[in-house]
């Protein structure tokens, strides 16, 4: 799929950019035929990075149209935690559905962390850092995405997710 001036884009794990352009690179050793989109950090609007159009291994999508955002909402209650005891393949699963752009692998590790951080609260623990990390990551990428969708700052989002389950229940 291509991508045009002025589309929002889920770029892997680094979060939400805006395409700005397409344009190829004048480095030494690099092909003046490969293109690369432009992109600014959705964050970091004064940065920019430089991703090959034709790199298969790169996961980027366009973020989601209000309707299917709204659709995403609905389906939050049916999607499962994971329950994966061993650590190394926790944390594995963890990096692979941030890795994966998709709202519902990103709502999975959200939910999953919400529920540990309940259960290591009422035994007087706090979340590890790396759980908190995972946690963070996850909540930054769906929740900004969903921010621009709806308008809203990113902090307000979980609000509104929990605002729209209660009309929707009604």
């Amino acid at each position: 799929m291509m991508f045009a001036a002025g589309d929002y884009v889920v770029y892997g794990c680094k979060g939400i950019h805006r395409v700005t352009g397409i344009t190829t690179l004048n480095i030494d050793g690099v092909s003046k035929d490969k293109k690369y989109y432009v992109m600014q950090p959705f964050q970091k609007p004064e940065g920019s990075v430089y991703v090959p159009v034709d790199a298969p291994n790169v996961n980027m999508r366009l973020i989601m149209t209000e309707a299917e955002a709204k659709d995403f909402i609905r389906t939050i209650a049916d999607i499962e935690i994971l329950d994966i005891q061993n650590n190394k393949q926790r944390d594995e699963t963890y990096k692979a559905c941030i890795k994966s752009c998709e709202p519902a692998e990103l709502m999975r590790v959200i939910k999953t962390l919400y529920k540990k951080r309940e259960e290591r609260e009422a035994a007087g623990k706090k979340l590890t850092l790396t759980d908190l990390h995972y946690m963070e990551e996850a909540e930054n990428i769906l929740y900004e995405e969903l921010g621009i969708i709806f308008k809203l700052p990113r902090e307000a989002v979980p609000e509104f997710i929990m605002d729209t389950f209660e009309k929707e229940s009604v």
